[in-house]
């Protein structure tokens, strides 16, 4: 991993404010999206991803179990992945202008996807229960894939939740590599 930030295709994206999700695995406005665009000539190996999530307790009370999913869209003749390019991806050799990273691969905030994604692997679970109880400090939800997990040109990935989430509820983040593409 160091060896390929050196190499200056490493790059970070985190939203900078909690954005509400919506429930289920949805085609419109997932809160932060990486999309490889068809021809784009690279290969995105994802190396880790995370989420810290909020979910909004019901009226009445009782608690709400939210799973929060790394989902793929995988649909390489669809339509484009549009969206809000966001300002604060980096590559991780800093030092960078901004605006200005050399990433191929696009991240964006409420992107709209050309299908529905299909959940490829849990993040985490949280519940309204330990939410709202006591004031508690939850790890972030994390994995690293240490570069297996390859986002071939056509394709996407978006953090997902299976129960809506607060006003400010999620906030998201990657960490990619873009190298020559991976037939």
């Amino acid at each position: 991993f160091a060896a390929a930030v050196e190499r200056g295709r490493c790059y970070a994206v985190a939203n900078q404010v909690g954005v509400a999700s919506q429930a289920g695995l949805s085609g419109t406005t997932p809160v932060l999206t990486l999309y490889n665009p068809s021809g784009s000539g690279v290969t995105g190996r994802l190396w880790c991803a995370g989420a810290n999530v909020l979910v909004v307790q019901p009226a009445g009370g009782g608690p709400v179990v939210a799973t929060i999913w790394l989902a793929a869209g995988t649909n390489t003749v669809g339509a484009a992945v549009t969206g809000t390019l966001t300002t604060a991806h980096r590559n991780l050799k800093l030092g960078g202008i901004a605006g200005s990273q050399g990433n191929t691969i696009v991240p964006l905030l409420a992107a709209t996807l050309p299908a529905a994604p299909v959940a490829i692997d849990v993040l985490g679970v949280v519940t309204t229960a330990t939410v709202l109880t006591t004031v508690t400090m939850r790890a972030p939800m994390e994995k690293c894939y240490y570069g297996a997990l390859l986002i071939q040109p056509g394709c996407n990935i978006s953090i997902q939740t299976s129960t809506v989430t607060e006003t400010a509820g999620l906030w998201c983040s990657y960490v990619w590599e873009e190298c020559p593409l991976i037939p």
